[in-house]
């Protein structure tokens, strides 16, 4: 293949600018380590290396949506193939190992060796014997990057977990599904709000739960929680055993019946992300605001009466669709333009590289906020959570900017940045985080989130009694008094 392509007569390449950061992901140690090549391939090799080809690649082209990201119009999807043979899966896995390779920004945040993920699952993509432990192998690709943009559509959990579930909403605290809105068309039903749910078919979720954990795709482990909503209490039956305590403690056993239900279009009323509330006054002066109500008609209705308060909270437990708070709000709070992240990017010149630079670069969203001499003076609080991902992050962050900030919650999912895919045969399509995002100063976002000031957890009775703790503690800070954070 080196005789036919000819000789290489690009010139050396090799970004120099921040090279630690733009260089992280890039390893070509492979080349001087493989005992198979001959030396003069390895040369010849090691000469492409440092001298790439700077056309438009075949393969991997800068997105005509988005030039930032990844796109690979040349990979056929082979739809056809509902079970592909051994072939088309190991090169659904060559697909995936090498796109993230080369392009994913955060390989170097994964948490272990890329090629050790390869040689684990080699063996299973090879020995899946079918359609049911496909999908288990590529959900557990998906998962490997540890990416809550990771994912795979059309999704095929079902599969192996079973299509049918509960009519109810719930939560997961501790290893258990606390009921947060009870079935209303069955009022004799033994599940009702508030009910702890231990076990279903007899099996304790807890079990569950490990026996899942692997193919979920998330950045930390309450990115994990939040999937496996999905999932943990399907079944390939019609029916299931549920098991465990009432609001009174008293123990219980149920049989009820589960449905086909697609979450994904249920999730923002499942994981109570919408409110009827944009803005309220709380007591004593202090400002709350549902931040993913804000919109352009709205936010000068909803900032002016607040500017004059000790305090505001804005509750990023949501997911903001547009970017009027996101871009906007910072005009409120700042008195001058301040730059609020920085990212990387591909750099197609050199596969494996990327491009560190300001986000937004060269345009008028590259830093927020206005000189303003009348901005807040008091202070700003922000709300986060596992619910509190991508687009509500990046909120996060130009929120960030003002000077009396204080973020109180738990983990956030730890995904920002845009979404990328590549495709797979069988027609499934594999996602991954296509940019890096970054605090101004360089600090990680991804798998870590947003940077918590204040800890604080729910527990099973938060969620029985639907109690807020987050806003509890929030209140509790604003007015100086002593915390009592989990």
């Amino acid at each position: 293949m080196l005789t036919i392509s000819g000789k290489d007569t690009e010139g050396p390449y090799l970004p120099q600018e921040n090279a630690a950061i733009n260089t992280r992901n890039l390893d070509h140690t492979w080349i001087g380590d493989n005992k198979e090549l001959e030396v003069k391939n390895k040369l010849a090799l090691g000469f492409i290396s440092k001298h790439p080809y700077r056309g438009l690649n075949f393969y991997a082209q800068p997105n005509p949506d988005n030039d930032s990201t990844i796109y690979t119009p040349n990979e056929k999807p082979y739809p056809e193939m509902a079970f592909p043979n051994t072939n088309y899966r190991l090169l659904g896995l060559f697909r995936f190992w090498n796109v993230i390779n080369y392009f994913y920004p955060y390989k170097y945040a994964i948490g272990r060796p890329w090629d050790s993920v390869l040689n684990e699952l080699i063996p299973q993509i090879i020995h899946a014997t079918d359609t049911v432990s496909y999908h288990k192998a590529i959900a557990k690709m998906a998962a490997s990057i540890n990416d809550s943009h990771g994912g795979l559509w059309p999704q095929v959990y079902d599969t192996f977990t079973g299509k049918y579930s509960p009519s109810f909403d719930f939560r997961i605290i501790a290893n258990k599904a606390v009921v947060v809105r009870a079935d209303s068309s069955n009022p004799q039903s033994l599940i009702k709000t508030g009910s702890v749910i231990e076990a279903i078919d007899g099996v304790p979720l807890k079990r569950k739960i490990k026996a899942y954990w692997d193919y979920i795709p998330a950045s930390n482990n309450g990115g994990k929680i939040k999937s496996l909503h999905y999932l943990l209490l399907n079944s390939k039956n019609k029916t299931a055993l549920l098991s465990g305590y009432q609001r009174d403690r008293k123990k219980f056993k149920a049989i009820i019946d589960l449905k086909e239900r697609d979450l994904l279009k249920e999730y923002k009323n499942f994981f109570e992300m919408e409110s009827p509330i944009t803005y309220r006054l709380l007591e004593d002066s202090i400002g709350y605001v549902f931040f993913s109500n804000i919109n352009k008609q709205n936010i000068d209705s909803i900032m002016q009466p607040l500017m004059d308060t000790k305090a505001i909270i804005f509750d990023m437990r949501n997911y903001p669709t547009n970017g009027t708070g996101t871009y906007t709000i910072p005009q409120y709070l700042l008195g001058e333009r301040k730059m609020y992240s920085r990212l990387t990017r591909p750099n197609f010149n050199l596969p494996g590289t990327f491009k560190y630079e300001v986000a937004n670069k060269g345009t008028a969203y590259s830093e927020v906020g206005k000189l303003n001499p009348n901005f807040y003076k008091g202070k700003i609080i922000l709300l986060v959570d596992s619910r509190t991902q991508s687009a509500a992050e990046w909120a996060c962050m130009t929120l960030k900017t003002a000077a009396n900030v204080t973020v109180i919650g738990n983990q956030t999912a730890g995904a920002d940045g845009n979404v990328t895919r590549t495709v797979l045969p069988g027609g499934y399509r594999i996602n991954f985080s296509g940019l890096g995002i970054y605090y101004p100063d360089g600090s990680e976002t991804q798998r870590i989130g947003i940077h918590i000031d204040i800890p604080v957890s729910y527990t099973i009775n938060d969620v029985i009694n639907k109690t807020d703790p987050l806003l509890k503690t929030a209140l509790e800070f604003i007015n100086d008094k002593k915390i009592n954070s989990d």
